[in-house]
């Protein structure tokens, strides 16, 4: 009979101090839920991305948990405290997705579902490519020179920039010898011509 006292004494204490946990537990807003899940496809194929970042940051910026996601394009991101947070989901060419998402106690866990990320895709302006060529040449039978700016700039007929040419000497008259020699060929795009030479170069522009 004195055992009975003692077992109503203990159950009564068992039964307050889980009362009190109870009572904490209800009053505390830190409360740890299973987390955030989804899917992660490009918006134009619905092929899954895979190693997509995941942010989860507080309302105030500061990261409080991430991840990435799977071959298959799956994130899970679990022990997330309750509160508001927003999503931010980034991928190297993707546009970055944001989500606000609001976690309470009635929901221990979020799916977001399936999210499409879309290309970011920039238009450029015109591109203008300018290739600089060596001013001359040495190949196995000639010498080909290139008239860039520098020699544009030496006169105003084809006649006066050979005169600038190393090893080309054009004379008053107009005649063009190589190194002394005056036994000179002149080809208009690759083929002689019946012109004279000196003539020819006078009416070709610089």
């Amino acid at each position: 009979m004195k055992k009975l006292p003692i077992l109503l004494f203990i159950f009564t204490f068992y039964n307050s101090v889980t009362q009190i946990s109870a009572d904490n537990l209800s009053l505390n807003t830190n409360i740890t839920v299973s987390g955030i899940s989804g899917v992660v496809v490009d918006k134009a194929s619905q092929d899954p991305l895979p190693y997509v970042t995941i942010v989860v940051e507080s309302p105030d910026g500061t990261i409080v948990t991430g991840g990435i996601t799977d071959d298959y394009g799956n994130f899970s991101i679990s022990k997330i405290n309750v509160g508001n947070y927003l999503i931010k989901i980034q991928f190297i060419g993707y546009k970055t997705h944001q989500q606000k998402i609001s976690i309470e106690k009635s929901n221990q866990s979020i799916n977001l579902g399936t999210i499409e990320l879309e290309e970011n895709i920039s238009s450029l302006d015109e591109v203008v490519i300018v290739a600089e060529q060596s001013t001359m040449v040495q190949r196995i039978d000639r010498r080909v020179v290139n008239v860039g700016r520098d020699l544009t700039t030496a006169g105003a007929t084809a006649g006066e920039i050979m005169n600038n040419i190393p090893s080309v000497n054009v004379d008053q008259d107009g005649n063009i010898s190589l190194r002394g020699n005056s036994n000179v060929k002149i080809l208009v795009d690759g083929k002689p011509t019946n012109i004279d030479a000196a003539q020819l170069l006078r009416q070709i522009p610089s």
